[in-house]
């Protein structure tokens, strides 16, 4: 399970939205877990890219609620289809697989990143978006980043 804490000035860790309350709620009280501490480099672009994959993912299914498997699946074939990708062969050479590649802050530079963000806004518009005619859903998409 992943989470986003913040840190506060007394040396607490307070869960940073209401979704990841939800989460850790599920945990025990008096258990102890472990857990890697990484500095999420920029919060709030971090959730507004996975708030796109999520909208992307609802219009796609056709359905407000839509489920963690089927935003990744989203998630992964934009990406792969906006050209990040790794080929990966099967064992004897015969075929391959399109792996889509890390969308982490560290792994883009910003550059990349704006390019990154222009190229996905194109392919949702193109193959998730594509047989919409209503303005301010095309809008939407168009002024997400």
């Amino acid at each position: 399970m992943k989470i986003n804490v913040i840190l506060t000035a007394n040396k607490k860790l307070w869960c940073a939205d209401t979704e990841d309350l939800e989460k850790i709620s599920a945990m025990k009280v008096g258990d102890i877990y472990e857990c890697d501490i990484k500095l999420n480099q920029n919060y709030r672009l971090h959730r507004k890219i996975f708030g796109f994959f999520k909208f992307c993912a609802q219009h796609y299914y056709g359905d407000k609620e839509v489920t963690p498997a089927q935003i990744d699946y989203v998630r992964r074939k934009l990406t792969v289809i906006a050209g990040y990708y790794t080929q990966v062969f099967s064992r004897d050479g015969t075929s391959f697989e399109l792996m889509p590649d890390s969308i982490s802050y560290e792994k883009l530079s910003p550059e990349d990143r704006g390019t990154y963000y222009k190229k996905i806004t194109q392919v949702a518009l193109d193959r998730v978006f594509d047989r919409t005619t209503d303005q301010s859903i095309l809008n939407e998409v168009i002024g997400w980043f």
